[in-house]
């Protein structure tokens, strides 16, 4: 793939600033050029690692819906197959100990094409202990089938 982290960073750098969410990207920007740095090395490398790994973990925890949705979760429905061990990522996100993770996890069940991965995350966010990660899984699911 032909992924340009400097050529992502430009279009948010051109859009946000005169957006309602100017603070917001502001407070995410250093996270943000991190992950997109990451995403282009895991693509030119073609592999994963250890510290890369963590990296994009840590963008999946984050709370705002750019960064985890439309940044990582993107990037790793591009990936599957493709990147070995971007599939653990997923269950680790599904199994970590914070709701918000696991809530992110099935978000991004949304754009991932994988109908196998989508099908166990959702049956498992459905099974979750957190009323918002069951409601979740509920959309998602609802979301896949229609």
């Amino acid at each position: 793939m032909n992924y340009n982290a400097n050529n992502e960073l430009r279009k948010l750098d051109e859009y946000y600033p005169n957006s309602d969410l100017k603070h917001t990207y502001v407070k995410h920007r250093d996270e943000i050029i991190l992950l997109l740095r990451t995403i282009e090395a895991i693509w030119e490398n073609q592999r994963l690692g250890k510290h890369n790994f963590d990296i994009l973990y840590k963008g999946l925890q984050n709370s705002w819906t750019v960064v985890f949705y439309y940044i990582v979760g993107e990037q790793i429905n591009s990936m599957i197959g493709k990147i070995v061990g971007i599939e653990e990522l997923i269950f680790k996100g599904i199994a970590d100990k914070s709701w918000q993770t696991r809530f992110n996890t099935l978000v991004i069940m949304k754009v991932l094409d994988n109908r196998e991965i989508k099908n166990k995350i959702i049956d498992l966010g459905l099974k979750d202990k957190s009323k918002k990660v069951i409601e979740m899984a509920t959309d998602v699911k609802n979301y896949f089938l229609n």
